[in-house]
C-alpha cells in the first residue's frame, strides 16, 4: 500500500466515525474526528509533496546521489528548480523511485508520524 492510498483510508475512517459519533448525539466527538482527518490531510500533503536535496532524497531512496542527478539528467525524474536557475536539485518526496531494502526498514507513515508529533510538542 502506498502512503498516499494509507492516509487516504485512514481519514475516510475517521470521517466514518465521525458521522457515526453524530448520529448517536455526539457531535464534538464527531468534530474532533474530523479536525484530526483534515489536519492529517494537509500534514500529510505538506510532507509528500516536500522537496528534498539529492542528498535528503538518496537517504529515503536508498538511491546514490550520483544516480539520483543521472536521474534527474536523464528527465526520468524531475526537478523542482525553475528551468536554468541553477542553484541545488530539488526532489519531491512523491517522485522518489524506491529501492528495495534487504531489512526491515521504519514504514513511511512511521517516519511521518514521529515528525507530526515531534512538530506537535
Amino acid at each position: 500500500m502506498t502512503p498516499d492510498t494509507f492516509i487516504h483510508r485512514t481519514t475516510a475512517r475517521l470521517r466514518a466515525r465521525a458521522e457515526l459519533l453524530r448520529q448517536h448525539g455526539a457531535a464534538e466527538a464527531a468534530s474532533t474526528c474530523e479536525r484530526v482527518a483534515t489536519e492529517l490531510e494537509r500534514d500529510f500533503e505538506e510532507w509528500w509533496l516536500a522537496e528534498l536535496t539529492v542528498s535528503e532524497a538518496s537517504t529515503e531512496s536508498g538511491y546514490s546521489t550520483d544516480r539520483l542527478r543521472e536521474l534527474v539528467r536523464e528527465g526520468r525524474l524531475p526537478d523542482q528548480r525553475a528551468p536554468k536557475s541553477g542553484g541545488e536539485i530539488r526532489i519531491r518526496r512523491a517522485d522518489l523511485p524506491r529501492r528495495p531494502r534487504t531489512t526491515a526498514p521504519t514504514t513511511v507513515v512511521d517516519t511521518l508520524a514521529t515528525q507530526i508529533l515531534a512538530g506537535r510538542k
